[in-house]
């Protein structure tokens, strides 16, 4: 289990052992990929409302993950601390901001899960697509997965003395 950087200096992702990739772009290659799509949706179908079809999710799907990316870059490119905006507490219980707290950005359907190191500063742990009807994430298999990876990840972040922006970069410098 890795680090790597994904935008500039703010936005990183963990890469896990035996993936091709981190989980940024294995995320990115999912949602964008027709077949996977369908595969899913046909799965969760119960969780599709009934005025939808699965070709029309899966178009939808596509083009938020699309537009996750860009609305990222956008962020990255611009220098201003826009993560912040973009990733949000995962309970929306949560008022107050904590040490390593755990963080979902979203378009739609489409979640990227995160811990927050520091103002600005966050490491994508993993993804899943949530559908309408899928009201927590202890509700399927698929995203309680997500939260095994967050606590996972919280759990290696606190192993390695991380609790803040300085810490981080100092980890990543070994």
């Amino acid at each position: 289990m890795k680090i790597v950087p994904i935008f500039a200096d703010k936005l990183f992702a963990f890469h896990y052992d035996g993936e091709v990739d981190n989980e940024y772009d294995r995320l990115l290659e999912l949602w964008t990929d027709t077949e996977y799509v369908r595969a899913f949706l046909q799965e969760n179908k119960e969780d599709i409302p009934p005025n939808y079809s699965i070709r029309q999710y899966v178009a939808f799907i596509r083009e938020d993950a699309i537009e996750i990316d860009e609305q990222l870059i956008a962020i990255a490119e611009s220098g201003d601390d826009q993560l912040e905006q973009f990733f949000q507490p995962l309970r929306n219980s949560e008022y107050q901001i904590r040490v390593l707290s755990s963080q979902k950005g979203r378009k739609n359907c489409l979640r990227l899960y995160a811990i927050r190191i520091d103002e600005n500063v966050f490491v994508i742990t993993g993804g899943a697509i949530k559908l309408p009807r899928q009201h927590c994430m202890e509700d399927r298999e698929h995203t309680r997965v997500e939260l095994r990876k967050l606590e996972k990840a919280k759990d290696f972040l606190k192993l390695n003395g991380i609790f803040d922006e300085d810490s981080f970069f100092e980890f990543l410098k070994y």
